[in-house]
Order: structure tokens, then C-alpha cells, then sequence
């Protein structure tokens, strides 16, 4: 395997049941190869360019490719991006129990179409990011 790094500043991060990883900085491509191959769409990849993370998943890729993350997965990435616990994002959203956002991330608790509309404008992205 060659271990030649990536010409930018990049960010992985890896967040499962088990494992999380977050890498900043120049990145081996061989790394980030195994990295994929091991967790595969739950990678999720960016890039430090002298400005703010730009938001990868609303990137060009991500438009055309099929979505492969669960509508739960991006609600906690999103609300992991913001620091929040998921008490917290209760409270912001108008007093939900914890619980239920527990088992939206967890697929356990569907999330409806006004549920993800709420999420969408609270988090600035897409709708449909939380919706099947």
C-alpha cells in the first residue's frame, strides 16, 4: 500500500455503535482507503480549505448517489455538527421527549414528513435528508 497523503487538509469521521474516529489533517489516501472499505457510507469526508468545513453531504456526490445513510444517521450527524445532546435538541425543537429522538437515530422511530420539515429548517439542509 502506498501512503502518499492528499494535497488538502481533510476530516474524516467515522461515528457507528462502536466506534467513533475523527482524523483532521493531511490524511494518507491509504488510510482514508481503508477507512472506506471498512465503514463504507458512514465515512463521511471533508475538506479544510482557509475557510469553514463546507457540509460534504450537501456536496455535487452526494446529490447524484443514492442516499446509503439512514434518515437517523444524518439527524445525528447533524445534531453532533451543532454540539448538541439529544436532550438539547429536544428542547429546541419545541419539547419533545428524548426518547423519541433516541429512536428516530436509532430507526427505531420513524421520522414523519412535519417532523422532518421541523429538522430541515432548524438544521438549514433538505427535508428529504430525513425521510426513506
Amino acid at each position: 500500500m502506498s501512503f502518499s497523503p492528499v494535497l488538502a487538509l481533510v476530516r474524516a469521521r467515522v461515528r457507528t455503535r462502536d466506534v467513533f474516529i475523527e482524523i483532521r489533517g493531511i490524511i494518507p489516501g491509504a488510510l482514508l482507503e481503508v477507512l472506506r472499505l471498512e465503514y463504507g457510507c458512514r465515512v463521511i469526508e471533508s475538506m479544510d480549505v482557509e475557510k469553514p468545513m463546507q457540509d460534504v453531504l450537501s456536496a455535487p456526490l452526494y446529490e447524484r448517489e443514492p442516499q446509503q445513510m439512514r434518515p437517523g444517521d444524518f439527524l445525528r450527524f447533524y445534531r453532533c455538527k451543532k454540539g448538541l445532546t439529544q436532550s438539547e435538541l429536544c428542547k429546541e425543537l419545541g419539547g419533545l421527549y428524548r426518547q423519541n429522538i433516541s429512536g428516530m437515530e436509532g430507526g427505531k422511530r420513524p421520522i414523519g414528513k412535519r417532523m422532518a420539515s421541523k429538522l430541515a429548517g432548524f438544521f438549514g439542509v433538505s427535508p428529504s435528508r430525513f425521510l426513506c
